[in-house]
């Protein structure tokens, strides 16, 4: 009878709001949840770039900061050799010039070529060579196929501008050596000096280029980079470890 009965309703009058409450109140939860996620991921996109640009303009500032540094102590190098009359003063302005022409041109990339890194390197330290007297040892070598690999640009140049600065005398006798080796991926430096200038190192001096060096290192190579420095009365050590994989 009840499943001949075309008025029969398995749910009884009194179910129905019910029913029609609980559809609902599933429709909204589903709209919710939805609305949420859409939220989230927008939130979590405008996060992500904005972390992003704060990375990058953290890497601009420290890396604006050492090209002055950079700039400012090279131009005392030439000063003392003008001052001296010195024959190398012309020769040492070319370097200049071609250093910074790397500087201006290819070192506000992110990342540049190997190559042209210790290209400008090497160039920085012929630079410095020119003042150099007979009292100052200086050991400079680069080992390993450095073509086809990428740096982060100025990396190497605060601490072998810093081993310049203190370990340079005119009447001490004292030693600076330089060394860039790259195994497969792993690129390393090792710089060490004399130290012949014996006053503590100032915010602003060369451990500021050191100190925001650090800062980029820990920025573009978090898990990449070792960076091990050794001080002592007599000497100053770094040993710089990156993995360019």
């Amino acid at each position: 009878f009840l499943l001949t009965d075309p008025n029969y309703n398995p749910l009884s009058s009194a179910h129905l709001p019910f029913a029609s409450f609980v559809f609902i109140f599933t429709i909204i939860i589903r709209f919710l949840m939805v609305l949420l996620l859409s939220i989230g991921i927008s939130s979590y996109n405008r996060l992500k770039l904005a972390e992003e640009e704060k990375l990058k303009s953290e890497l601009s500032y420290l890396k604006a900061q050492i090209n002055p540094h950079f700039l400012f102590n090279t131009l005392n190098s030439i000063y003392a050799l003008t001052v001296k009359k010195s024959d190398a003063a012309p020769e040492s302005v070319t370097k200049l010039s071609s250093i910074m022409r790397y500087v201006i041109s290819e070192a506000t990339s992110d990342f540049v070529s190997l190559d042209k890194e210790m290209n400008y390197v090497s160039a920085y330290v012929e630079l410095e060579k020119l003042r150099l007297t007979s009292k100052v040892t200086l050991t400079y070598e680069v080992s390993g196929e450095i073509i086809g690999k990428q740096i982060a640009p100025l990396i190497f140049i605060p601490f072998i501008e810093n081993a310049f600065k203190y370990g340079v005398s005119t009447s001490e006798n004292s030693v600076i050596s330089i060394s860039v080796q790259l195994q497969n991926n792993d690129l390393t430096l090792n710089v060490k000096n004399s130290k012949i200038n014996t006053k503590p190192l100032a915010k602003t001096s060369t451990r500021l280029g050191i100190e925001t060096t650090q800062k980029r290192l820990n920025l573009i190579y978090p898990a990449k980079h070792s960076l091990i420095i050794k001080e002592t009365d007599t000497e100053f050590e770094v040993n710089l470890k990156i993995n360019l994989a």
